[in-house]
């Protein structure tokens, strides 16, 4: 079982994880762009020093400067809020990381670069200048660029342990605040591309990452109280994924839906539809998610209900598939 039996929350995700991580390896730095507190590494900054690169409000220098760290034979660490890394500084993501800082055209993939993309989607109250609703969708298209989608603070330390290990870029996106625990850390083993199985039935197959795995998961609990039978499957890794298991999940059901917190363009349910498309005739693909278009401000449950992502809407909706 990978769940856990019982809910615990992660106050600070990140805070842990990165101070463990560089107490352990001394050639590990995490970079900041005057967001440390807000994307949680103050630990290290207070404790660790010497491993704590403060850059200021300049998202371009940010990752350029972890290129050339990296460069040094160091593993950088490039924290703040995923529309930063990406957007704003989207050339800087692609060439100074994604090929190890202009290595050439030839190249497979540069030395060990890691951004992680705090309040992504609609995690950030802040409206469409701090959301980044097509950030998994950016980075995919960057050569040979890992792409993780974390739903809780288990698999969020285990993406960043695997990522250290992995040379190239890999972007993860990033949990902070009180953060639900749901999965289970004594049963659950990452794997970069693995997929993981969460619930089991016939019917409608629902494939969900991220912090949708967390809706998900509060959807199927609806779904099981009124007997409509499903599976769920969570997808953490974006890029690579296993192809095979996708599409062995999604052709053991007569319909798929897929739910992410990210624009239905580009994401998860782009994905699930390429591979599904590119074996042949397949289920039916339904995708929730973000829509093409300005999602409000406010909490994240706010902005769920606005969107009809709120976990009675999911069910509904996966209910009126199952009919």
């Amino acid at each position: 079982m990978l769940l856990t039996g019982k809910r615990s929350f992660d106050p600070a995700p990140f805070d842990a994880i990165s101070y463990d991580l560089c107490s352990r390896r001394a050639d590990v730095v995490i970079l900041s762009a005057d967001l440390s507190k807000y994307c949680q590494v103050v630990r290290v900054k207070n404790e660790l020093g010497d491993q704590h690169l403060e850059v200021g409000m300049a998202e371009q220098n940010l990752l350029s400067v972890a290129a050339g760290i990296a460069k040094g034979g160091y593993i950088p660490i490039a924290t703040c809020f995923a529309c930063y890394i990406t957007r704003r500084a989207y050339d800087q993501l692609m060439i100074c990381m994604g090929t190890g800082s202009g290595a050439g055209a030839n190249i497979e993939r540069g030395p060990t670069n890691i951004a992680i993309g705090f309040t992504p989607g609609i995690a950030n109250p802040a409206r469409i200048h701090h959301q980044a609703a097509e950030d998994l969708g950016m980075v995919r298209a960057i050569p040979n660029a890992a792409v993780i989608d974390p739903m809780d603070p288990t698999d969020f330390r285990a993406a960043v342990e695997a990522a250290v290990e992995r040379p190239g870029l890999t972007y993860i996106r990033g949990h902070r605040g009180m953060t639900p625990r749901l999965l289970d850390p004594e049963a659950f083993t990452f794997e970069l591309g693995k997929t993981y199985r969460l619930r089991s039935g016939s019917g409608i197959g629902i494939i969900a990452t991220g912090h949708a795995s967390q809706w998900a998961l509060e959807a199927s609990d609806r779904l099981q109280d009124r007997g409509v039978e499903h599976s769920l499957l969570h997808v953490p890794t974006i890029k690579p994924v296993n192809e095979n298991e996708i599409a062995e999940f999604a052709f053991a059901h007569d319909q798929v839906v897929t739910i992410e917190n990210h624009q239905i363009v580009t994401g998860l349910g782009s994905l699930v539809a390429e591979i599904v498309s590119d074996i042949g005739s397949g289920p039916r693909i339904t995708r929730l998610g973000l829509p093409n278009r300005w999602a409000p401000g406010g909490t994240m449950p706010y902005i769920r209900k606005q969107l009809g992502l709120d976990a009675e809407a999911l069910a509904k909706r996966i209910e009126g598939l199952a009919r």
